[in-house]
């Protein structure tokens, strides 16, 4: 039975990937690996789903480790998280190859064991063909073995069933994550790219009292998509445990990621325990502050936003120290 390979790369490295895959051509010409990326994807086809299928029915997920790699959202936060989850149920095997010099050690597969094995990338082997033998006969030798036992059906059924209703939101709401983080990045800024993510986030939100349950996870998951599904939660429920939560994202985040979150706590000054009013101000603080140090001084509307949240809570909070007791008069 041949190995499905599906490639996890940044498309700086795409020259090196063609490369590798020179290499690995005598394990393909002999059935033994079937090899899958992204620039297969047909034009007009759905890519969302194409990768998603792809990723999901692989036996092999091979990381191509560079800087461009690490430092990309997408794949960092949504196709490495995805596959070190389908590892941890030991339905695919996962290596990491590194190709060029980078801070691998502090990446969240450090613990797996790369190749080259010696630690050092595969374009700073001299020569480097050395290195691109060395990786192919591992995988040779790996793809010996039979796949993984779980890659699809077994007794006639699917190969993965949701056994709770949360399980099945769990999977839209990381199928939005995925859509908004590629929407992100493959199209280019503009109006028609902001109502694309919006529209996006407004599915998300329909889901938030179902995901409610999920919040703690989402708002701490490494997919900027899933930390947006937080945001939306967010913006439906307030609560000022996840305060501080929103006040990180301010600036750090992508614009359109803490403009929705500084909406979130917008939405809080009408919808927090009125208890809570003086954490939410020290947060609004602490918000404007950090979007102050994000040097966004040409986009007043995020500043705006932030300014009549803290206006309209200094208004209610004005209001209520204003009410007088009830006496035994009052009607």
């Amino acid at each position: 039975m041949s190995w499905r390979i599906f490639y996890s790369y940044a498309h700086e490295d795409a020259d090196l990937r063609r490369r590798l895959a020179t290499y690995l051509a005598p394990l393909k010409q002999q059935n033994k690996i079937v090899e899958w990326h992204d620039r297969q994807i047909q034009p007009g086809a759905n890519w969302d789903a194409e990768i998603s299928e792809n990723l999901d029915s692989s036996d092999l997920i091979l990381f191509l480790v560079s800087p461009d790699f690490l430092a990309s959202d997408y794949i960092f936060g949504v196709e490495v998280d995805r596959a070190l989850a389908r590892l941890k149920r030991q339905e695919v095997k996962v290596v990491p190859l590194l190709l060029r010099p980078c801070l691998w050690e502090d990446s969240r597969f450090s613990e797996l064991q790369f190749i080259p094995r010696d630690g050092e990338a595969i374009t700073s082997h001299s020569p480097m063909e050395d290195a691109l033998v060395g990786v192919a006969t591992e995988i040779r030798n790996l793809v010996s073995r039979d796949p993984p036992a779980s890659r699809g059906t077994t007794s006639g059924q699917e190969p993965h069933r949701f056994d709770s209703s949360l399980d099945l939101v769990r999977e839209q709401i990381g199928s939005y994550a995925r859509l908004y983080e590629r929407t992100r990045q493959r199209m280019r800024p503009s109006d028609a790219r902001n109502a694309r993510m919006g529209e996006i986030l407004r599915k998300m939100r329909d889901l938030a009292v179902a995901a409610y349950p999920l919040l703690d996870e989402l708002a701490k998951s490494p997919s900027p998509g899933e930390r947006l599904s937080a945001v939306a939660i967010l913006q439906v429920f307030a609560t000022d445990k996840y305060l501080p939560f929103l006040v990180r994202l301010v600036g750090s985040e992508k614009p359109f990621v803490y403009y929705h979150a500084i909406k979130a706590l917008h939405f809080a000054v009408g919808a927090i325990d009125p208890r809570s009013y003086k954490r939410l101000a020290e947060a609004l603080d602490e918000a404007e502050g950090n979007l102050r140090n994000a040097a966004v001084g040409f986009d007043t509307r995020r500043q705006k936003l932030l300014s009549a949240a803290k206006e309209e809570l200094a208004t209610t909070m004005q209001a209520l120290t204003a009410v007088s007791p009830r006496n035994d008069n009052d009607e």
